[in-house]
């Protein structure tokens, strides 16, 4: 069966191996790109897009213009506003990137890769695979894959699926070359699955530390994200001094990137500074040194 359930995972049981250079903790920041390729009238879409700042009705068939503006916002602003504090604290950063949205923004796709970000797949657009067939949703995993490897020069190797991804989506990930699929909340550290009697690579991520609540009324100030970040930091390197342990940031240009948002990122950065032995990577850093380290035979992609 596809996407079996697991309750235990590591248990007691989690590696007990440090990060490089004897980091105890490794921390990935996510900058989910979507700008450009959420749904909308133009691209033909029947839905517009539900997700956002604040929401206004539309006649069917009618575009939603406050709408765009909130997403043109995060690729006509709030993606530098990011990169200028990335940039400040000397952090690379992992692009959940959406090809269609890397396709209509040259200068911010340049930029990212002039700055040498990783570049894992989030679709060609920005839609859930769910209720697809399994042969529509293996071309949308193609056509992201050539386009970003056209515009960036980059052939991904991580992928994280707007959810729900579908029970397919893991498979089809082993069987297109995908070293990791990120499509998981379900713990803080990597660890491989069996898809088709073949263990597979899963770096999981995190929709609680994640920029996205302020849209759906978690978070409200740049203090009340900088807190949740540090408390979660804080508690996983305490935790990091026994067994290691992994935290991931999720972000949105169109969300964080707003002046009254950015400083709650900027003073966590700062916070994360004042600690030895955190290892800051990129996702795909992290997949490859956790399947060096424990691939078993016969993984999917992985060659040692």
């Amino acid at each position: 069966m596809d996407m079996p359930r697991d309750f235990i995972g590591y248990g007691n049981n989690a590696p007990k191996v440090p990060w490089p250079n004897g980091a105890r903790l490794a921390l990935n920041f996510v900058i989910n790109y979507e700008e450009g390729s959420e749904r909308n009238r133009l691209d033909g879409d029947e839905e517009l897009e539900p997700l956002s700042e604040a929401t206004y009705p539309s006649r069917p068939g009618e575009r939603e213009l406050t709408q765009e503006s909130f997403y043109e916002y995060g690729s006509r602003v709030g993606i530098w506003r990011i990169m200028e504090v990335f940039a400040k604290h000397q952090v690379t950063p992992t692009i959940f990137a959406c090809a269609v949205a890397l396709e209509r923004n040259a200068a911010v796709t340049q930029e990212f890769v002039g700055r040498k970000y990783d570049m894992v797949g989030h679709g060609y657009r920005w839609i859930s695979h769910f209720g697809l067939s399994e042969d529509q949703e293996r071309e949308q995993i193609r056509k992201a894959v050539d386009s970003i490897q056209h515009t960036t020069g980059q052939r991904i190797l991580g992928w994280f699926t707007r959810p729900p991804q579908t029970v397919a989506t893991r498979r089809i990930l082993a069987e297109e070359g995908f070293l990791f699929d990120s499509g998981a909340l379900n713990d803080d550290l990597p660890y491989f699955q069996e898809v088709r009697n073949r263990p597979f690579l899963v770096v999981p991520y995190t929709l609680d530390i994640n920029d996205v609540r302020f849209w759906k009324g978690g978070l409200f100030t740049a203090r009340d994200f900088e807190m949740y970040c540090c408390d979660s930091f804080d508690a996983l390197y305490q935790e990091s001094a026994r067994i290691p342990r992994m935290m991931s940031v999720g972000l949105h240009c169109r969300i964080i990137g707003r002046p009254g948002r950015i400083l709650g990122l900027d003073r966590f950065l700062a916070h994360v500074r004042n600690h030895p032995d955190v290892w800051i990577a990129t996702r795909t850093e992290i997949a490859r040194f956790w399947a060096e380290r424990f691939a078993p035979p016969h993984t999917w992609n992985w060659l040692g």
